[in-house]
Parts: structure tokens; sequence; C-alpha cells
């Protein structure tokens, strides 16, 4: 019985060995994934702030003392021009007040101003010097502007309260929109009356991590986003940045200022915006699918020469988005897989996907 299995054995095996060698080398599959072929770009070093819209020129217009309200024309959201009337009231002396504060105001600003104009002299020479570097300069032609427009909008509020000191009427300051309104005919007026925001100019403060100081400087270029109008971009420039870290949060602040002629931005919006910190031009930028990390923490992608793929060891740069900058490994002319790199190995045979 014994000897009647042993050439069923034989039979079996002769098979199995045949099945195994009969075939020759591995028959390798070609493996179907897109490529591109690389082209210098350029690349941002961006980051992204949450925030809020404020009007840049914002006036809360007020009466010190009490006094009774007999015509609002105007709603929230109306656009005015600088002297239109917008409130009237019955008054009895109380202009008195209001022009010394406005003189007071007045009397403040312009010194701000002065103070402002004497820094950016002063700061001007250091720069010539050598002494600071142009960011110092930026700033304080940014604060002297700022300041500038602060005395010129209480000159105008100090002027504006002179002349109506015995009318009784409250006109805009200034071009912008009504954001608020509490006046109602009737009512006695004590405090504010309605909010004006400046027409066309809006501004954000945009906080971030104190790392980022150093690449700060006013005059970046800074893009917003809003729920409100998904897909559109409104673009602004950073007009402000601090020198230094808030104590408290340990964060840096900037402001940035954004011109909408459309007018359909509107203070209190909230927004996203994308801070273009470093741009950096004609440099190998890759799409994230392209870079795989090995095992051991090294970053690679897959190069096709002649249909086949393989790896090369490469040192990403700067990223945004979902594309990085790639400092070496990778060459102007190069033929990357930029979809299917997960799929693959080093001397896998590939085609264009589709064809």
């Amino acid at each position: 019985m014994g000897r009647s299995d042993s050439p069923s054995i034989a039979v079996m095996l002769a098979a199995l060995l045949a099945g195994c060698g009969g075939g020759g080398g591995e028959v390798r599959e070609t493996v179907a994934v897109r490529t591109r072929v690389i082209e210098p770009s350029p690349i941002s070093l961006t980051v992204i702030v949450p925030c809020r819209l404020e009007g840049s020129d914002e006036a809360v217009l007020s009466v010190s003392t009490p006094a009774a309200v007999t015509g609002v024309f105007v709603t929230e959201g109306d656009h005015v021009r600088e002297g239109d009337l917008l409130v009237t009231l019955e008054t009895d002396g109380m202009h008195e007040a209001e022009v010394a504060a406005a003189a007071a105001l007045y009397s403040a600003a312009a010194a701000a101003a002065d103070y402002q104009k004497t820094r950016l002299e002063r700061t001007a020479a250091l720069v010539e010097s050598g002494a600071v570097p142009q960011s110092e300069f930026e700033q304080a032609l940014a604060d002297e502007r700022s300041a500038s427009a602060s005395a010129e909008l209480a000159r105008t509020g100090y002027s504006r309260a002179l002349s109506e000191a015995s009318t009784g009427l409250v006109r805009a300051p200034f071009d912008g929109t009504v954001s608020r309104v509490w006046a109602r005919v009737g009512d006695p007026a004590a405090g504010g009356l309605l909010v004006l925001t400046g027409g066309g100019v809006l501004e954000t403060e945009l906080l971030l991590a104190p790392s980022r100081i150093g690449d700060l400087r006013p005059g970046l270029p800074v893009l917003l986003e809003t729920p409100i109008y998904p897909g559109e971009i409104f673009e602004g420039v950073v007009s402000s940045v601090s020198p230094s870290a808030d104590p408290l949060s340990g964060l840096v602040s900037a402001t940035a200022q954004f011109t909408d002629p459309s007018g359909r931005l509107r203070p209190g919006m909230g927004c996203t915006a994308i801070v273009a910190l470093r741009t950096l031009p004609d440099v190998i930028v890759v799409p994230q699918s392209a870079l795989e990390r090995t095992p051991s923490g090294e970053w690679r992608a897959a190069v096709v020469e002649n249909g086949v793929a393989r790896f090369r060891e490469v040192r990403p740069g700067i990223r945004s988005g979902f594309s990085w900058q790639v400092l070496s490994g990778l060459e102007t002319g190069d033929t990357i897989v930029t979809i299917g790199i997960n799929r693959i190995h080093d001397g896998s045979r590939v085609r264009e996907a589709g064809r």
C-alpha cells in the first residue's frame, strides 16, 4: 500500500515544481499614476488667522448733556457724505460743553501727530546711518500716518462743533456708513446717537504666534475670506505691527486694512485672513501628494524615467496649503508622480492614468 502511494506523491511534487519554475522571472504589473513635469514657480509662506472686521475710521456721535431728539434722517446701513444731516436736537446750551470736549480732543490728537512726525524724522536718520533696520522706519511711517489721520478727524470734529454750536444739527464728520442708530425722535438724547464707520476702508486685528514677529512687516499682502461671500477673495495689506508680544496672551498683534469700493464688507463680519509672510519666486514646488514619508522619517518623491519610477530622497522647505517647496533631490524638468506614489515601489513600471 505504501508503494502504491509513491507515484502519486511524485506526480504532485513534479507538478508543483513545474508551476513554480516554469514561468521564468516575475512579471511586474504596470501601475497607472498621475505625473507632472517640474517647472520653477513661486510659493508663499502663509498663516491663516480668524478675525473680525472693524471700521478704520469709526465715530460714535454723541451729546455730552441731555437734549431732546427732534429728527433722525438716517437708518442703519445708509451711506452718507461728509456734511450730511443725520440728527437734529433741541438744544439748551449743550454745545458749549461739546465744543470744549472737541477742542481738547483735537489738541491731544495734534500733539500726538507732531510727536509721531518727529519720531519718523529721527528714525529715518537712524535707518540712513544703519543704526536701525528698515522695518523700524516702515513702522514709524505707519504710526505717523495713523496719528495724522486721527488729528485730521479730530480737527474736523472740532470745526463741526464750532459751526453747529447754536443750531442743534448733527452732521456726518466724514464719508461713511451708518452702522448703528440709537437716536429716536422724541426720546431724550444723553450719550451716543449713532455710529458712523469710514466708507470703503476697513481693518482687522491679526493675532499671531510670537515666532512670526520676524516675518511680519507693514506692506505684506493679506487675503480675506468671509462665509457671507463664499468663494470670493478680498485683498488688503498689513498696515502696522506691534513691536512686541502681548504680555498676557503672548501673541503678536498686527493690523490689516482692506479697501472695498463695493461696500459689501461691513464692520462686525467674521472673516479668515491669509497673510503671505514670505514669497519665494522660481523654486521647485510640488503638491503634497507627490511626497511620501519613509519609516525612518525621511521624505521621498518618485521620478519617472523611461516608464520606470525611481525613488529619490528630498528635503522639503516651506509649505503653503497643499504645496511644498523642495530644497534638494529634485530638479527642473524632472517628471514626478503626483498621484499614486503609495501604490508603487522603486523600479515599478508606470504609465499615465487614462492612457
